[in-house]
């Protein structure tokens, strides 16, 4: 995630929440599940992890831009001494690896009808692809408008200002594309909703234990 604040989070160093941001995320994992479930209710409750690791290359695409997204985040990014707190690591990343991954999925999935539905009015053999195109389309556009309009105010300051880091970070968004394009494919190819929570659960971890957001470190919300 992205993101860079300046304003509402206490300052590096401290351990102060900020009631209201734990109240947004939570509105937003209750928004994508309510939308999410009736879209995705046959996915979820589905089991179609095998199916994506039986195909290696698939495989291959999907630890390979995860490596490279999280390698490169962890150069750019920094968590300004913040403590790192393991119960808000696992309700945060078990959390949003699930609910988030139901709005992305759920985006997907609204793009493919339509794409599929449009193209196969003219050209039913290219209605499949057409289909999987704009999901993706639609899935980068949410990723980059929820990371920027959310995630962007939500997180503390968290990106270096060194010149390598900021060279790092305008080519992010190539290899973040790359990753979208990979959990599209698990999504268009198996219908498999489970490994692309698995990886971002992971995903999640990373940036708990890169940022260290002062989020969910009470049962106070």
């Amino acid at each position: 995630m992205d993101a860079q604040l300046k304003g509402s989070l206490p300052q590096a160093g401290t351990l102060s929440v900020d009631r209201n941001v734990e109240r947004a995320v939570l509105w937003y994992w209750i928004g994508s599940f309510a939308i999410g479930m009736p879209l995705l209710f046959d996915w979820i409750f589905a089991w179609n992890v095998a199916a994506t690791v039986s195909r290696p290359a698939l495989v291959l695409l999907l630890l390979a831009t995860f490596a490279a997204t999280q390698g490169l985040y962890v150069i750019v990014a920094h968590h300004g001494d913040r403590p790192i707190h393991w119960p808000a690591t696992i309700i945060f990343a078990l959390g949003n690896g699930f609910f988030e991954t139901l709005a992305f999925a759920s985006v997907y999935r609204i793009g493919e009808i339509i794409g599929h539905a449009v193209v196969a009015l003219v050209a039913p053999n290219a209605a499949s692809v057409a289909g999987f195109l704009l999901g993706m389309f639609f899935f980068t556009i949410y990723g980059g408008l929820i990371h920027g309009l959310f995630w962007l105010r939500k997180l503390p300051p968290h990106l270096n200002d060194s010149p390598r880091s900021k060279a790092i970070r305008r080519i992010r968004p190539i290899f973040e594309v790359a990753l979208v394009f990979g959990w599209s494919l698990v999504f268009w190819l198996n219908r498999d909703f489970w490994t692309v929570t698995a990886i971002h659960i992971m995903v999640d971890v990373g940036l708990m234990l890169q940022v260290r957001p002062p989020l969910f470190i009470s049962s106070k919300f």
